[in-house]
């Protein structure tokens, strides 16, 4: 048996602004996201993908100087996985003062190491 789930039907349901408490009472709002940290996620997000595309440019040299820099991509990509894992954990709404520069360090000195990487298909 097949379950198909139409969304093309509308139900008129209004978007959920506020979360209610599941002991009842008033409910609270919903955590907004400051404008700040949607960018650093979003500028986070974006290098990481540059990051990600040059690796994999990299991986399809032979070249010694190439596998060496796709060495460096990967090590700072792992850097970046360190520390979301360790800094983001209630979400990019409540980042921390230390977490934020962490981040803007990391946007720093990979757009240096994209400025710095040779193309895959030099000598």
């Amino acid at each position: 048996m097949t379950n198909i789930i139409d969304l093309t039907k509308t139900s008129g349901a209004k978007p959920v602004t506020s979360i209610e408490s599941p002991l009842g009472g008033t409910p609270q709002p919903a955590p907004e996201v400051d404008a700040s940290e949607a960018n650093l996620e979003s500028r986070v997000n974006t290098r990481r993908a540059e990051l990600i595309f040059k690796l994999t440019e990299l991986r399809a040299s032979l070249h010694l100087d190439a596998v060496e820099a796709g060495d460096r991509v990967k090590a700072r990509l792992s850097e970046l996985s360190h520390i979301v894992k360790e800094g983001v954990v209630d979400g990019w709404g409540n980042l921390g003062d230390t977490v934020k520069r962490k981040l803007d360090r990391w946007l720093d000195d990979s757009s240096r190491q994209l400025v710095a990487q040779p193309k895959s298909g030099q000598s």
